[in-house]
């Protein structure tokens, strides 16, 4: 049964690349940067529980997230898999940037995997842990919502996570990127795969600064202590004070 799947991966191999090339970018890239937009939202805490939700008030949001995010990342990542499994790395023998960068696409696939998993228990299926079902103003650290995972690490330690992860999925969908526009003919010669390779890394630092303005935004938003109201203060002469039921 096993060499029977084996054998046929491999007989359509050509066009598995290819649809694994293409989900990479669409939908799954344009999805990572409309979250990266969402998420920049949350230093304006009252437009990013608005767009959120807009988001979760969609009509059937669950069939678009099937097939419009999940079923293509599931692809992408299963394939992927099998791709890293059947790769070898020679960057220690043949230390050259292709070959790092063939490397750090398998490790962050590997990474990415695990990251993906943890954010959809966290979050998205976080009513499943303990957590709010849709909450109103998404908590990525764990500082508001107390579902099983939050519990399990401080809310620094989310951040830094986070922040592993992001860096990981950026890397690996500019990296794909440039893999994709060789893959698919629109990089041909070697001086138009510098050039998609300068644009791709440019891409890659911009998604990134933005990717962590978001997150220290919504670690701001959820760390900020509710504002205290000042005590009143009674401005009286020197021998008499103004009872508090007069204060306005």
């Amino acid at each position: 049964m096993t060499d029977s799947i084996a054998a046929r991966i491999d007989r359509h191999h050509f066009t598995l690349r290819r649809l694994h090339s293409l989900t990479g970018i669409f939908p799954v890239g344009v999805f990572l940067i409309e979250h990266l937009l969402t998420n920049s939202l949350a230093w304006w805490p009252e437009r990013f529980n608005e767009q959120v939700h807009w988001l979760h008030n969609l009509h059937y949001l669950i069939w678009l997230e099937i097939l419009f995010i999940f079923v293509p990342l599931a692809f992408h990542g299963t394939y992927g898999v099998i791709i890293a499994l059947q790769g070898r790395s020679n960057a220690g023998q043949y230390p050259y940037m292709d070959n790092w960068r063939y490397t750090l696409q398998r490790v962050t696939a590997w990474i990415m995997v695990v990251f993906i998993l943890m954010h959809l228990a966290h979050f998205r299926f976080a009513h499943w842990f303990g957590g709010e079902l849709y909450p109103g103003a998404p908590d990525p650290f764990g500082i508001t919502q107390r579902g099983f995972l939050s519990l399990l690490l401080p809310a620094w330690l989310w951040l830094v996570i986070y922040v592993i992860g992001l860096t990981a999925a950026i890397f690996h969908f500019c990296n794909g990127l440039v893999t994709f526009c060789i893959t698919w003919g629109i990089s041909v010669s070697v001086e138009s795969r510098k050039k998609t390779t300068i644009v791709a890394a440019a891409l890659g630092v911009v998604l990134l600064i933005w990717g962590v303005m978001g997150l220290v935004g919504l670690q701001q938003a959820y760390t900020k202590p509710e504002p205290v109201a000042p005590a009143n203060v009674v401005h009286a002469g020197p021998s008499e004070l103004a009872p508090l039921d007069r204060v306005a």
